[in-house]
């Protein structure tokens, strides 16, 4: 029997070859009250097996051998140890001879300047061991922290809206003890998390190239300052996404609608027309109208934030969300990146994204994709978390100190006496903390598809995941399972109860996704059952085994590069077009008569998407990403197809990975938007780049790790992590700023400009304009909107902030507008015209301008990264109408 392989049906069959086991931090218990250290690590130099036995109590991941975990031999590649940690056969060791330590250079530094305080950081570390093993647990919990919290608010927050008694008391009431409980899932978690990077012989090299005990709480400073650096940049620039325009404008009068009035969909009120009217028109710009009602066009997790922040400050508050949500994105994926490439790469990887042109914009709105950022990079956190310490719990058979999270436990103590003490043990269900950090991670996973339908699509790939969880016999796979199944369900409930015409536009979309979960499900249960029978799986391990399948691997990543080429050359091989309704046929032959392009408004410009990412990522973010997906799909093949994994790197890179290349090759295909920019640049945020930019960072630490395998010092290492990492920022940069040199001047130079986006707030002055209208329009007033485009926006700002029912009446024969009018009188209230121009309004009174706005509002471009703001004038004029106008 090869190393790793045991029979399915006989338990006593065991593998006790010597253990390659990463090096993680103790799950430590924040309830101990006492410093954390490391877990003494498996010597992998003198390759003692662990003992099969192992201790009661612990899940049955720690209770059985695993295949592939203790084979024999190194995999591709050490791990390098985390932080708290001691390297597996290192102890003991000095540094390498003729080379003092970086600490002994800096006590050699003086006290005085930098060194001097490094120097006293160091010795207060060396008297506080306890405190570098934190820094990773506080890594990981509070990068995990905002998505505990979104989850908390959504799964209390939903079923009050659909109850209609979405109210402050009872949503605080419920959702605190919610966060609380969902928080204390966090209460054991790891310190480090595995990785390889490169291949490594003996000891003593891992030991000169470990992290020093302090990485990961550096890397902890770094990402949070980055990201609330990011959250103050963004509250200075955000806009005033007010006037409904597009999604974020949608979404703000959507939680403004619930925040006062705690159900949705929103009533038409007919009785303030007179009646029904057939001409009478009620939807708008993101609303619906569906019987007597107005529906959202938009799923409803981003207003369920938003109505908590206006309750908070109003609407001061809620125009705040966009950059706390993009912030929290950052941090989010700093998270993901310190668990994936290492913290000491976190800031890095959050910095990058954060300077994007595409994240900036979207931080800067109400927009969905930066919530779907929180949950998405929170939700693969945990699962990352929760297989790092089921594989530190399973490596060194650790006891917990304490007792694991009852959920519900039938058979304790006091629950009665007589027939219900006899209750079946099958009855009694525990969750160990390994168990709890994934259902965690599947719940966030699946609350994606709240906040965005799409999300849906995105986690597909967890469905096979949880397949190959079940083939290792792991406990974990029901707990994810159940997670994403409860996250989907809310999503599915909040997309055909709360916003079914929505839904309906997106055809075939919700079908496809349907049809893909079905089969996925369905393939996956098959494939598991059939690879239970031991026949079957012994002869399928004998087929990877044999010479054609080993070359599967170096397939699946050259596959990797050539998807990428493909859209590459996708441009000169075909142009993308599709069916568009008229008013997005329109807007796209207007802008491409203002770039003087042929005019084609079926031209969707989806061939480009690849091209878009260049715009904003740059050339070599691009390349190193490339060659670590390559690497990265590679190495998880391998794994898969060898059951091998001794240094627990493939597995947490496994959903990450299937996501990321899922997800962007989707979006990429086909954006499936409007594709002027930076507007279809949102699309690219929820996957797209966070997913390239996490593999070029992994790929850079690949190659700093190979530069110190080679014999290079600290500093050449140093030099190359900078090298790629300035590579990555400077396009970037670049594109967000608008960084040109420019002749103008007095004595010609050149000089350095920036006229990009970055610096520059669009949508000054709406707030103080609608007030300003509502102030006009007084509390009894029922509005009729007699212009198209002033209906377009207004309608529901309007309705919902000012507080008087409004529709809109446009290009009908004048009787119906009077027969309106005159059922507005009938009801007893004042009706209220208003147009765009004087003209419209002067037949039935005199006409006053009651808005005026000029402001700067996103470019829209086509075929170039978007770059100086356009101007936008907003211009409404109001009449009373006379009784003698209103009558029949």
């Amino acid at each position: 029997m090869r190393s790793g392989d045991r029979p399915i049906d006989d338990p006593a069959s065991t593998d006790q070859s010597s253990a390659a086991t990463e090096v993680t931090g103790l799950p430590e218990d924040s309830d101990a009250g006492r410093p954390a250290s490391a877990v003494p690590a498996t010597d992998e130099v003198a390759g003692d097996a662990v003992p099969a036995a192992a201790a009661p109590g612990g899940e049955a991941d720690a209770d059985r051998s695993e295949p592939g975990d203790n084979a024999a031999g190194l995999a591709p590649g050490e791990p390098e140890v985390g932080a708290g940690a001691t390297a597996p056969g290192d102890e003991g060791l000095a540094p390498p001879p003729g080379r003092p330590s970086a600490r002994a250079r800096l006590a050699g530094a003086g006290a005085g300047g930098w060194a001097g305080a490094v120097r006293r950081v160091h010795r207060w570390a060396d008297r506080h061991p306890g405190y570098a093993a934190a820094g990773g647990t506080g890594f990981a919990r509070i990068t995990v922290l905002p998505t505990i919290l979104l989850m908390a608010w959504l799964l209390v927050g939903l079923p009050l809206l659909l109850a209609g008694a979405f109210l402050p008391a009872p949503v605080l009431l419920i959702a605190v003890p919610v966060a609380v409980a969902l928080a204390a899932g966090l209460r054991q978690v790891p310190a480090a998390w595995p990785r390889a990077l490169l291949r490594t012989a003996r000891a003593e090299d891992r030991a000169r190239r470990r992290e020093p005990e302090w990485a990961a709480c550096w890397g902890l400073a770094g990402t949070v300052a980055v990201a609330a650096g990011f959250t103050l940049w963004q509250f200075l620039f955000n806009s005033e996404n007010i006037i409904v325009l597009r999604s974020p404008g949608a979404a703000l009068q959507t939680g403004y609608w619930i925040a006062q009035h705690g159900s949705l969909p929103i009533p038409q009120t007919l009785a303030a027309f007179g009646g029904s009217h057939p001409a009478l028109q009620f939807a708008s710009t993101g609303f619906f109208a569906q019987g007597t009602s107005v529906v959202p066009g938009l799923m409803t997790g981003l207003p369920l934030l938003l109505a908590g922040a206006f309750w908070v400050n109003g609407t001061s508050a809620a125009a705040a969300m966009g950059p706390i949500l993009g912030g929290l994105g950052v941090l989010a994926f700093g998270g993901l990146v310190g668990r994936l490439a290492g913290p000491r790469w976190a800031p890095a990887g959050a910095l990058v994204l954060g300077l994007t042109l595409p994240q900036l914009y979207t931080s800067r709105a109400s927009f969905s994709e930066t919530a779907a950022q929180v949950l998405l990079f929170g939700g693969l956190s945990l699962v990352a978390d929760a297989l790092t310490l089921a594989r530190a719990r399973r490596s060194r058979r650790l006891v917990l100190q304490e007792p694991a999270t009852v959920v519900l436990d039938l058979n304790a103590p006091g629950r009665g006496t007589g027939p219900s003490r006899r209750v079946p043990r099958l009855l009694s269900v525990r969750f160990t903390p390994p168990q709890v950090l994934m259902g965690l991670g599947g719940l966030a996973l699946g609350l994606t598809a709240v906040v965005r339908f799409e999300g849906l699509l995105d986690v597909l790939p967890a469905i096979p995941f949880i397949g190959i969880l079940l083939l290792r016999r792991s406990r974990t796979a029901l707990p994810l399972g159940i997670g994403l199944a409860v996250g989907a369900a809310y999503g599915l409930a909040d997309a055909y109860l709360l916003a079914r015409p929505f839904i309906d536009s997106l055809q075939p979309m919700p079908e496809l996704i349907g049809l893909l979960a079905a089969w996925l499900i369905a393939l996956t249960l098959a494939g598991v059952e059939l690879l239970r029978l031991p026949g079957l799986r012994h002869r399928v391990r004998e087929g990877l085994a044999g010479a054609p399948a080993r070359w599967l691997p170096d397939v699946g990543g050259a596959l990797a590069v050539a998807v990428l080429v493909g859209f590459a050359i996708r441009p000169y091989l075909h142009t993308v077009r599709g069916p568009a309704n008229r008013a997005a046929a329109y807007y796209v032959a207007g802008l491409q008569r203002l770039e003087h392009l042929p005019v084609d408004p079926g031209r969707l410009y989806a061939e480009d998407t690849l091209y878009w990412v260049i715009w904003y990522i740059g050339l070599p973010t691009l390349l190193l990403a490339g060659f670590g997906l390559a690497l990265l799909v590679r190495r998880c093949l391998r794994a898969l197809l060898s059951w091998q994994d001794p240094s627990g790197v493939a597995r947490i890179w496994a959903l990450p990975l299937a996501v990321i290349c899922w997800g962007a090759a989707a979006v990429l295909w086909q954006p499936a938007t409007l594709p002027d920019q930076p507007w279809a640049s949102r699309r690219l945020v929820s996957l797209v780049l966070p997913g390239l930019i996490l593999c070029g960072i992994w790929a850079s630490a690949w190659l700093r790790g190979r530069a110190r395998s080679r014999g290079a010092g600290r500093g050449a290492g140093v030099f190359v992590a900078t090298c790629c990492v300035v590579a990555m920022l400077v396009p970037t940069v670049t594109t967000s700023f608008g960084l040109g040199f420019t002749h103008s001047g007095s004595n010609g130079g050149l000089r350095l400009q920036a006229s990009g986006l970055a610096l520059k707030r669009t949508g000054q002055g709406q707030f103080g304009a609608v007030a300003g209208l509502c102030s006009v329009l007084g509390p009894s007033a029922t509005v009729v909107i007699v212009d198209p485009v002033v209906a377009a926006r207004f309608t529901q700002v309007i309705r919902g902030m000012c507080g008087v029912p409004t529709a809109w009446l446009a290009g009908q024969p004048a009787g119906n507008l009077q027969a309106v009018l005159g059922g507005i009188e009938r009801a007893g209230r004042r009706p209220v015209l208003l147009g765009s121009r004087p003209s419209q309004l002067a037949a039935y009174g005199t006409p006053v301008r009651v808005m005026n706005l000029r402001t700067l509002q996103e470019p829209h471009t086509l075929t170039q990264p978007p770059t100086t703001p356009w101007p936008a004038h907003y211009v409404i004029w109001m009449a009373i109408p006379s009784p003698s106008a209103a009558r029949v």
